[in-house]
């Protein structure tokens, strides 16, 4: 599994990184996803590079860089789920529109919530809670979505 830098750095918000290495095992990022998170010496930061440093998120440099008319960490994101024929963790809606065309799968964070509740490593009540910590940090859920969201975990 391929990451972009911002789901990394939501589930480092809400203390739940660990549920991306209980999912998937391993994730991978490319040095310019790497160098987007660790701007800053923030506690999301410092965990994400104990992550690094414990070997589960792992740093892999691009061979072949398609230029995508997008910013630097979501385009090199996208380009190593091109290269390793994986799928990507982003959020960005014009990246995922990129992605498809080339046949990318992506899912969001929040999809990630509601695996983790299919996998029984959450309860729904959880992944509520969650989604809540996500929007209290930063992450932007529109009105909408968030009642279709509640509407699945309830």
């Amino acid at each position: 599994m391929i990451s972009n830098s911002s789901p990394l750095i939501f589930f480092s918000k809400i203390n739940q990184l660990s549920l991306l290495k209980k999912l998937f095992g391993f994730i991978f990022i490319s040095n310019n996803v790497k160098d987007e998170i660790v701007f800053g010496n923030k506690s999301d930061t410092i965990e994400i590079l104990n992550s690094i440093r414990e070997g589960w998120i792992k740093i892999i440099e691009i061979k072949k860089n398609i230029p995508l008319g997008i910013k630097g960490g979501e385009s090199s994101a996208i380009n190593l789920a091109i290269e390793r024929k994986d799928k990507l963790i982003v959020d960005d809606a014009l990246a995922t529109k990129i992605t498809k065309s080339f046949n990318i799968e992506t899912i969001r964070t929040t999809t990630v919530i509601f695996m983790a509740v299919k996998k029984k490593l959450i309860t729904k009540k959880q992944a509520i809670s969650l989604i809540d910590k996500l929007i209290e940090v930063g992450y932007y859920i529109s009105p909408i979505y968030y009642a279709k969201i509640l509407e699945k975990l309830t």
